[in-house]
């Protein structure tokens, strides 16, 4: 009985360290590859910032990201998913903090997943342009929205999906210049199309990301006429933005990571250490700039706050949308 009572011992005791041990304690954390979900299909912004830190990511035990592609419903079917996901610290959400927004103020959801899903920290940001077509002649601002002024009702506005921070955000800009009512705004599916419809004629301007139009730009077919943010896009400096304009609209785009709520607080500063170190390597940095996006490390209670502001300004344009007042 004293052979089979220590045989049982060592057998609980062993069953005890498989279960809270190497996988799941911080002490050991990660001890297998971490699966981050980007809510979109290979090849955005998010999936390919995620796939080049890991070009450069220093986990414990030699551990890495694994991406997995979950497309649906601009992201939503991905962020939910993570949401539902364990808080063990093996699953993680790469996605852009305003779109999350935009899920609840939008009506996609009532849950306000931009609180209930824990944000780990920003990597990078974006920024939403106007560009024109280099068609319309224009170079600045001014001329755009002279055009407008002498013209009500001949310019249109692409804008990349609709119910989104985007669309708040280019209202937003649209009413501080005072042309909200004299122009038209068109949606498209995704920043390609939103872009290529610009490009194409169809319409004037195009509200869209600096990840989306950088190439074009580039190419000298799109002519960017401000960038909205607090400052100019180290990917297209010569924009000036809007606060330099006397603009107050600065909303910038963030990319970074979420967890699902009640991971670990030790296993999320040890995924905080080693994207910090990611955002600190001068190769990185470049390559991102590449991309349209510029590093900018936060961490996420920082970041956190930030968006609540953020939500506080964009909410009331997001009730003028959905009551349809826009």
């Amino acid at each position: 009985m004293k052979k089979l009572f220590t045989v049982m011992l060592v057998f609980l005791s062993a069953l005890s360290l498989f279960a809270g041990g190497s996988s799941d304690s911080a002490e050991n954390y990660p001890s297998k590859p971490i699966t981050v979900i980007v809510p979109f299909a290979p090849g955005g912004g998010s999936d390919v910032l995620t796939r080049s830190m890991m070009d450069y990511l220093e986990l414990p035990n030699n551990a890495n990201f694994v991406v997995v592609n979950v497309d649906g419903a601009s992201g939503y079917i991905g962020a939910q998913q993570a949401f539902n996901s364990p808080a063990d610290g093996y699953t993680i959400l790469a996605h852009n903090p305003m779109d999350v927004v935009s899920y609840t103020l939008g009506g996609v959801t009532t849950q306000p997943l931009y609180k209930d899903l824990d944000l780990i920290c920003g990597v990078a940001d974006d920024f939403n342009f106007l560009a024109t077509n280099k068609a319309t002649g224009w170079k600045t601002l001014d001329d755009f929205v002279e055009y407008v002024k002498a013209n009500p009702g001949k310019v249109r506005i692409g804008n990349t999906g609709s119910l989104n921070s985007n669309m708040a955000e280019c209202l937003r800009v649209l009413r501080a210049l005072g042309i909200e009512d004299m122009v038209t705004i068109v949606p498209y599916n995704s920043g390609a199309d939103n872009k290529v419809a610009c490009m194409g004629g169809h319409v004037e301007i195009t509200c869209n990301t600096g990840a989306d139009i950088q190439s074009s730009v580039l190419s000298g077919d799109l002519v960017p006429l401000v960038v909205i943010s607090d400052r100019r896009s180290k990917a297209l400096p010569d924009t000036p933005c809007t606060e330099e304009l006397g603009i107050d609209v600065v909303t910038t785009k963030p990319r970074g990571f979420y967890a699902p709520n009640g991971v670990d607080p030790a296993k999320i500063d040890i995924l905080k250490s080693a994207i910090e170190k990611v955002c600190m390597n001068e190769e990185f940095q470049e390559r991102v700039i590449s991309l349209g996006l510029e590093v900018n490390y936060q961490d996420g209670e920082e970041l956190q706050q930030k968006i609540d502001n953020w939500v506080e300004e964009l909410t009331p344009v997001f009730d003028d949308m959905m009551n349809g007042n826009v």
